[in-house]
């Protein structure tokens, strides 16, 4: 797996817009009020990389999708539970301080600094209670396999990998996640994946899944190829289409990628990025699940989980 992460630069503003796909995010706003409906561990965690003094405590985004007035409403997603999958996420990071945070991982993964920083990128976006979209939500976090994995880990045993994320999924939705956000990409096809996706929507769990950064169709190498999975694309913060932002069938929705102020994972300065990564946390699937504040009755699904395909 890949994490769906572009170059640590401000993108493009891009002004190709959502020619031909103009369909698909109607109806991922269709998809998005359903989720209106609901809202928006205890393994080793990875060593905490230094720190900057102060947290993080500005964003774009932040101002763009209007999360301050959101918060003085009282939409905090209090009573909502969030699944995240990736990297280790080090809860050291200052723009984590006070965010509920419990690592369910199925086993460690032994990642890089990079891993690590996305992983606490994702968090943050989440839960910080400085610029999260769901500061009082609970965030469960999976360790999983990705591109920026080291050997080593108890991932693997023998023939048995126990992050796969068919396993992921279904652990996720037996925790009591009401939505899972993977910022990474996945080519597994198989009967156990079609069938924990199944799982989920059954149980009124959405997923929401990046789009990837090549600027291309990348719709194979992405969950959003499952029907029931809500792929997520970007957008500049002028409503154009990112012009790092991958793109496929799979696609339906997209939401800001960036920029995004955050620190490097080697050096510690600070960074803006972008990416189809950052764009999965406040899709409006996310956001307006979150806003809700509190457990509700599941979405209408408009495709039967016995007839997902890839």
């Amino acid at each position: 797996m890949t994490h769906a992460r572009s170059s640590a630069q401000p993108a493009p503003r891009s002004l190709f817009g959502f020619v031909g796909r103009a369909g698909r995010a109607a109806r991922a706003l269709t998809t998005a009020a359903s989720a209106l409906a609901l809202a928006v561990g205890a393994l080793t965690v990875a060593p905490a990389p230094a720190h900057a003094a102060d947290p993080i405590t500005t964003q774009e985004y932040f101002s763009y999708y209007g999360f301050d007035a959101a918060r003085e409403k009282g939409y905090t997603g209090k009573g909502i539970t969030i699944a995240l999958f990736d990297g280790p996420v080090d809860t050291s990071a200052p723009e984590l301080a006070g965010a509920n945070i419990v690592d369910k991982s199925r086993c460690t993964v032994n990642d890089s600094p990079d891993g690590v920083r996305h992983a606490t990128d994702m968090a943050t976006l989440l839960v910080s209670p400085y610029t999260g979209v769901a500061p009082d939500a609970t965030l469960y976090t999976y360790q999983i396999t990705s591109s920026d994995t080291q050997p080593g880990g108890t991932c693997v045993r023998g023939a048995d990998t126990t992050d796969s994320i068919d396993k992921l999924i279904n652990q996720a939705v037996d925790d009591g996640a009401q939505i899972i956000s993977i910022s990474l990409s996945n080519s597994e096809v198989g009967s156990e994946i079609k069938w924990a996706i199944a799982n989920a929507i059954s149980k009124g769990v959405i997923i929401v899944s990046s789009s990837g950064n090549g600027a291309t169709d990348e719709n194979r190498s992405h969950l959003g190829r499952w029907s029931g999975v809500v792929g997520v694309t970007a957008i500049n913060t002028d409503g154009t289409f990112a012009s790092y932002s991958s793109w496929g069938n799979g696609v339906v929705t997209a939401a800001v990628g960036g920029p995004v102020n955050t620190l490097d994972a080697n050096t510690n300065e600070p960074v803006t990025v972008d990416g189809t990564s950052y764009s999965t946390p406040w899709s409006p699937a996310c956001s307006h699940w979150h806003a809700r504040s509190g457990p509700t009755q599941p979405p209408t699904r408009s495709s039967s989980p016995w007839s997902i395909q890839a």
